[in-house]
């Protein structure tokens, strides 16, 4: 490494350290801990950027080296979200340095066409849904295999540990799980909805035994991490896991554990999704669906499901989930159902319409409005709201992040953890 790249990353990684060791992140942790224990409603938040809003804000890269570029790039995000987006985001006290691991194809013919969304992203693709027919297709599938490089894991750890050095421990570990990989966005993949949705009333044995072979290679590979060692402790911040949502908690691990003894995913807070099953009637949903989604649960000590899928008429098969402390609440989610249905001890991880803070106008007073009445109709449960799918966030919009998220913590009644 070069001394200028040198200099560069350890004074980011001061910076990064400042922030995680704050005032403000232990103000937020608080909140989280509280919140997420249901304990106290304090209602935290997140602002995601899935636009251009951090890369138009944040300084050109300068390392060249690929492992080193990625550590910068990653000591970047964390700060300039810090500094520009006034949220609830923790930063954990620690550095968590991911398994260097390559997986498999479940399907070699599967094949993905990515389209330029015309704001510099390629979110848009379609599959060539290569199984036509399930049974007489159904050897084009193939358990997926992992392998870890030891190698060039040690490679980005120490290169971690030489920029944090007396400033923050660095862990080498994976926060997430593939017991999480879901299962119905790989059918889709193969078939397409729509064929799916067929299939389920034409073929479903065949649709049974496709989301069974799915569900089994799920869990072999999460088996594996396990075995492997792979596994950290998730429950001190670390994001990307639950879809948008902190984990931050002192109820996992639950238990003692001895130094270098292994963790469990039983230690940890999981994450499952069924997305594509959104047009799906209750009862379809269980029987497809739940069996998997029953064993996957057992593997994790907490855990939140959903994604985009409404889960209003899935909350009553949902709430059978081992561990269930919080459920997607989208857009398409009709909130009035669910408070009619919902347990009160699960948190509604809300998600409001990304058009109310992204769109080509920012209207204070009806944003206020929306996240109000979420506020109104949930007023028996701990409510986050989890601001996601912002596609057009751009830097210009920098004035109506800042207002956005002031007003969150006006009309909740919680401003700690506000960057001053």
């Amino acid at each position: 490494m070069n001394e200028k790249c040198r200099s560069h990353l350890k004074r980011l990684a001061g910076t990064y350290a400042e922030y995680a060791l704050g005032d403000v992140m232990a103000q937020r942790r608080e909140k989280w801990r509280l919140h997420n224990g249901l304990q106290e409603p304090t209602a935290p938040f997140h602002i995601e950027d899935n636009g251009s809003y951090l890369r138009d804000l944040s300084p050109a890269l300068i390392c060249e080296d690929p492992v080193q570029r990625n550590l910068e790039a990653q000591l970047l995000k964390a700060i300039v979200s810090y500094e520009r987006i006034n949220d609830d985001r923790i930063i954990p006290d620690r550095f968590v340095v991911d398994w260097v691991t390559k997986i498999s194809n479940y399907c070699d013919d599967l094949q993905f066409t990515h389209a330029d969304d015309g704001h510099g992203g390629t979110l848009g693709y379609q599959s060539n849904r290569p199984i036509k027919d399930i049974d007489g297709d159904f050897a084009k599938l193939k358990k997926r295999t992992m392998t870890l490089d030891r190698r060039l894991t040690t490679e980005h750890a120490e290169l971690a540990a030489d920029v944090f050095q007396g400033l923050l421990p660095v862990v080498v570990g994976r926060c997430g799980s593939l017991y999480s990989n879901g299962i119905a966005g790989k059918v889709v993949h193969l078939m397409g909805m729509e064929e799916l949705y067929l299939q389920m009333a034409m073929n479903p044995e065949a649709v049974h035994r496709l989301l069974t072979f799915l569900a089994e290679d799920n869990l072999a590979l999460g088996q594996w991490e396990e075995e492997q060692g792979l596994l950290t402790l998730n429950n001190d911040g670390n994001q990307g896991y639950c879809s948008g949502s902190s984990q931050f908690s002192n109820e996992i691990p639950g238990r003692d554990i001895k130094p270098g003894e292994p963790i469990l995913s039983t230690d940890r807070y999981g994450y499952l999704e069924v997305q594509e099953a959104a047009g799906l009637s209750p009862d379809m949903f269980a029987e497809f669906f739940m069996p998997h989604l029953r064993k996957f649960a057992a593997r994790f000590k907490l855990m939140k499901f959903g994604c985009c899928e409404p889960v209003h008429g899935f909350i009553p098969h949902l709430q059978e989930l081992n561990g269930l402390r919080k459920v997607s609440v989208t857009p398409w989610c009709d909130q009035k159902k669910l408070a009619d249905r919902c347990d009160r001890n699960i948190i509604w991880s809300r998600k409001p319409v990304p058009l109310k803070l992204c769109g080509t106008t920012f209207d204070p007073d009806d944003f206020r409005t929306h996240l109000k009445e979420t506020l109104d109709i949930g007023s028996r449960y701990f409510i986050e709201f989890i601001f996601r799918d912002t596609t057009q966030l751009t830097g210009k919009m920098e004035g109506r992040v800042a207002e956005a998220c002031r007003i969150v913590r006006e009309i909740t009644a919680h401003p700690e953890g506000a960057r001053q």
